[in-house]
């Protein structure tokens, strides 16, 4: 099976992980801009430059420099836009030393040192501004509760694997699943049950999918879930496999005796070359109602 074309790595992040890269990233972004303006004012007024940016390593030295190679990026270091990042950082800096050493010896800065340093601070912003927009886009598209993909990604999502399924360039399958007699849950044990219910069981689910694969809250109790390079055998057999374990989970709620237990219905689909992705949408829909008027906690595969 040929591997899917996307980052595998960023859905792992939980929805806090998120928020805390975004405000690192924001914290660097000023500690950057507050290095630049003061490299401006050594550069005009010709200050003595600060030892640091004369070092060959003054890419490490800066506050930039030092949350970059720091433990708290640890989160975002296997991101290929964060190696990205630290190229044009220390290229950056790398030319700075070119300038701050010419005001050091006295001598003017010629027009082409200047454009040098100016088109490697502006790849450096880029990049940062990129990584940036990459994990806050992801923040934008997770629900705040069950920490699933919204339903405002799935549509453009599942059209770039349909194309790839259209291109013969892999299979892609589509499993939908309902929480059954979930209205129940919410009353007899209240809505703050039902919540940790859904969470309970995203995060169970999640456990069987692979980094690449997509879980998406499609209505209140309502997920697809996206299998890229996947054909509707292994999908239904990976869904028969979460839907048991969503029938073994053990959810604790404060206002219930006992912990409690819930079973779901699934409907498995795959991408066809000649229907779209609303058709597509519609199939496993369909199938996963027939789960559900079939007696529930079972798997119906469209074939």
């Amino acid at each position: 099976m040929l591997e899917p074309e996307r980052d595998i790595h960023m859905d792992s992040f939980t929805n806090h992980q998120l928020q805390l890269i975004i405000a690192q990233l924001d914290q660097a972004i000023y500690t950057h801009e507050q290095w630049y303006k003061n490299l401006l004012r050594i550069l005009i007024a010709h200050l003595p430059p600060e030892e640091a940016d004369l070092m060959p390593d003054a890419h490490q030295r800066c506050r930039f420099g030092q949350w970059y190679l720091g433990p708290q990026a640890t989160f975002i270091q296997k991101n290929p836009a964060f190696n990205s990042l630290g190229d044009a950082h220390e290229q950056m800096h790398s030319n700075a030393r070119i300038l701050l050493q010419r005001i050091s010896d006295g001598m003017t800065i010629p027009v082409t040192d200047w454009d040098n340093f100016d088109n490697t601070l502006d790849r450096m912003r880029l990049e940062i501004q990129a990584l940036r927009h990459e994990f806050s886009e992801i923040a934008r598209n997770r629900d705040p509760l069950t920490e699933a993909q919204t339903r405002a990604s799935l549509l453009p999502e599942l059209r770039e694997q349909h194309a790839l399924v259209k291109r013969g360039r892999q299979a892609c399958a589509l499993a939908m699943f309902d929480l059954d007699h979930f209205k129940r849950i919410n009353d007899e044990y209240g809505h703050a049950a039902g919540d940790a219910v859904l969470v309970s069981t995203v995060k169970c689910v999640k456990s069987y999918l692979r980094p690449y694969d997509r879980i998406y809250r499609y209505g209140g109790e309502e997920f697809i879930i996206c299998m890229p390079s996947t054909t509707i055998d292994q999908a239904s057999h990976v869904a028969e496999r979460m839907r048991s374990a969503i029938a073994d989970q053990h959810v604790q709620s404060d206002k219930a005796c006992d912990e409690l237990q819930v079973t779901a219905s699934f409907g498995v689909t795959a991408f066809s070359q000649s229907q779209t992705v609303q058709e597509s949408l519609g199939r496993v829909d369909n199938a996963m109602y027939e789960a559900k008027s079939t007696g529930r906690n079972c798997v119906v595969v469209d074939v």
